[in-house]
């Protein structure tokens, strides 16, 4: 059993986490990048990923210096706004504080 396959308490929420092969999307200035395949643990609850410190700095070490890693393929990605469609947001009344949404949680 890999050491990336034991499931640890989520720092978060405390549940269990499980193994998953996870992408992250990362923006570089106007350049979006996508890395696939990262071991991680995955809280079953929130869905949080943690992952082992070789593990960040290997991913660290791959931003840094793209110019020596071959993309495995080339993605088309629609990009979509908001902007013109977002009504006006009253705001809050006095003493009263705005609840926001959690990224994620539409």
């Amino acid at each position: 059993m890999s050491k990336y396959s034991r499931p640890i308490p989520c720092p978060g929420c405390q549940k269990l986490t499980h193994y998953a092969a996870v992408r992250t999307n990362i923006w570089q200035g106007d350049k979006l990048i996508v890395v696939e395949g990262i071991p991680a643990q995955m809280c079953e609850t929130c869905a949080e990923q943690y992952y082992d410190p070789l593990i960040s700095e290997t991913l660290r070490c791959l931003l840094d210096d793209l110019s020596l890693a071959t993309p495995v393929r080339v993605m088309e990605v629609p990009v979509y706004s908001l902007e013109g469609k977002v009504p006006d947001i009253p705001e809050a009344p006095e003493g009263a504080e705005r609840e926001w949404e959690v990224e994620g949680e539409y």
